[in-house]
């Protein structure tokens, strides 16, 4: 089963708050990611210009507005990355930054997003550089 299908996610697509990104955006993703170093389960962030944010510390509305001042927050939308062999989905970036427990919630462990601007057709611009980091807990590490 894609990660999409579940019932919460599904929800968000066929209500229009949520999209489906074409899978070769998802697989151009994950190869951008892949030519960074990596530790065993995530990008080894010790020589990438990035910062940490704990969620748990700050509430959503601090945390929303602080992640948008980073890079990936400067796009109008977000790309929920699951895996490159899974289709993932297409939000507004401040719905996506405020909801990202409920994004990956059927989805364990480390997971990535970026940003995403539309062009004035609607046709998605992919910035896959401006970057963010979900622990699947609290903790976001944005790409500075």
């Amino acid at each position: 089963m894609n990660y999409i299908e579940s019932e919460h996610l599904a929800q968000w697509i066929s209500s229009g708050r949520a999209s489906v990104p074409p899978q070769e955006a998802c697989v151009k993703f994950h190869d951008y990611l892949v030519e960074f170093p990596w530790l065993p389960t995530r990008l080894d962030w010790r020589n990438i210009d990035h910062e940490e944010v704990d969620a748990s510390d700050v509430s959503e509305d601090e945390f929303v507005s602080r992640a948008l001042r980073y890079r990936v927050g400067s796009h109008s939308h977000l790309l929920a990355l699951f895996s490159p062999e899974q289709p993932g989905i297409i939000c507004s970036m401040s719905d996506g930054l405020s909801n990202l427990d409920f994004i990956f919630w059927k989805a364990p462990g480390i997971r990535y997003f970026c940003g995403i601007d539309l062009d004035p057709s609607g046709v998605p611009q992919y910035h896959y550089e401006d970057f963010g980091e979900f622990d699947g807990f609290a903790k976001v590490t944005f790409r500075l």
